[in-house]
């Protein structure tokens, strides 16, 4: 009986290695053909290539919103930045970045009005300004209307906006509006000078955002729209039209009526360097 209790508890042993024996054989093949799917599944991982998605819009993003508004009123209503033939700050002129930066100074209320009084019986001021009412054969005025700015805001502007110091301000320029800028000590006196023709107006850009993409450290903005021509030397009061619109700043055709679907869209480059503070870089017009 003995003999049978011993023999049986044998057997179970032997049936107990069997089983182990199975197991770990059935986990080694598991574990290798796990294995072969997982360094198989890395392998086609690392092949695959990376679909670039493209630049992110942001025309709609309030996080971006601010960003947008400041980065786009430095070229709004600027007709500089509207040419087919497209514009950079690598050959931007010295003269265009004073004419540019004076306006948008006066647009931002930091251009003053003020006066010069010419010496008794001389026929202008200082720096050749006219006398005001000078078309006038019976003037009485012994002064001269003029716009004072103080010219460390032009280099202050020049660096925030285009990233660098290229900006001459120790010499005369004319700004938009055909006025000339003489220098004065530490400012810029602005005014009809003697000898030119007395233009108002100017021609300025109408245009309207309608896209705005991200990607890698720039920021692209489109817009699209019309420039209005206001220059008293372009603009006849007697012609029947109350609007001058033209289609780029380079553009010679006028046309009288608003038409949406020719006005041509544009795009204005910002970079950055530090992720926060940007840049303007380029104009170019978007060929559709």
């Amino acid at each position: 009986m003995a003999e049978v209790e011993v023999e049986q508890k044998g057997n179970n042993v032997f049936k107990y290695i069997v089983l182990f024996i199975v197991f770990l054989g059935i986990g080694a093949v598991a574990g290798f053909f796990g294995t072969k799917k997982y360094l198989a599944s890395k392998q086609n991982d690392e092949d695959t290539p990376v679909i670039d998605s493209g630049p992110e819009d942001i025309t709609n993003l309030e996080e971006y919103s601010e960003l947008i508004n400041k980065l786009h009123a430095v070229v709004d209503g600027y007709s500089i930045f509207y040419s087919t033939s497209g514009i950079s700050v690598a050959k931007m002129s010295n003269d265009t970045r004073l004419a540019y930066i004076y306006d948008y100074l006066d647009k931002n209320g930091k251009i003053v009005d003020d006066s010069l009084i010419a010496n008794y019986g001389a026929d202008n001021c200082i720096n050749q300004f006219a006398l005001d009412d000078s078309s006038n054969l019976y003037r009485n005025s012994n002064s001269c209307s003029i716009r004072k700015v103080e010219r460390n805001l032009f280099n202050e502007a020049n660096s925030s906006f285009f990233n660098d110091e290229l900006i001459d301000t120790s010499v005369n320029f004319t700004n938009s509006n055909g006025k000339l800028c003489f220098v004065s000590e530490g400012n810029y006196l602005c005014g009809n000078a003697i000898g030119n023709d007395n233009i108002s107006g100017k021609l300025e850009s109408k245009f309207s955002i309608v896209k705005v993409t991200k990607e890698d450290g720039t920021i692209v903005i489109y817009d699209k729209g019309y420039l209005v021509d206001t220059r008293s030397n372009v603009v006849n009061p007697d012609d029947g039209y109350d609007n001058y619109y033209l289609h780029s700043a380079d553009s010679t055709s006028y046309y009288y009526e608003l038409k949406n679907a020719d006005n041509l869209t544009f795009k204005h480059t910002f970079e950055t360097k530090d992720r926060i503070n940007y840049y303007y870089v380029s104009s170019e017009l978007v060929k559709e």
